[in-house]
């Protein structure tokens, strides 16, 4: 995982907090912000793969996870969820 400076690790935290209590609008917020601020993040795609709802914007985020992480288990899992969906 890259170094994050205190914001970046906040935002990742509270981000990936706000969606497993279901707040998806705020974990989407927070998670788009660090992104904006820092694209190489793959845990940060990740989170946010689940706070989006289109399946396209889900690709997008698991997508750049595989770019930084090729061999993320999740992504992958998630990838082959969305591939199985689309048939």
């Amino acid at each position: 995982m890259p170094i994050l400076d205190r914001h970046q690790a906040r935002l990742l935290y509270e981000g990936a907090q706000a969606l497993v209590s279901g707040d998806k609008a705020r974990a989407r917020e927070l998670l788009l912000e660090l992104v904006e601020l820092n694209e190489q993040i793959p845990e940060a795609w990740l989170w946010l793969s689940g706070a989006v709802d289109d399946p396209e914007d889900q690709r997008v985020a698991l997508e750049n996870v595989l770019a930084l992480d090729p061999d993320n288990p999740y992504a992958q899992e998630g990838l082959a969820y969305l591939d199985a969906q689309s048939r």
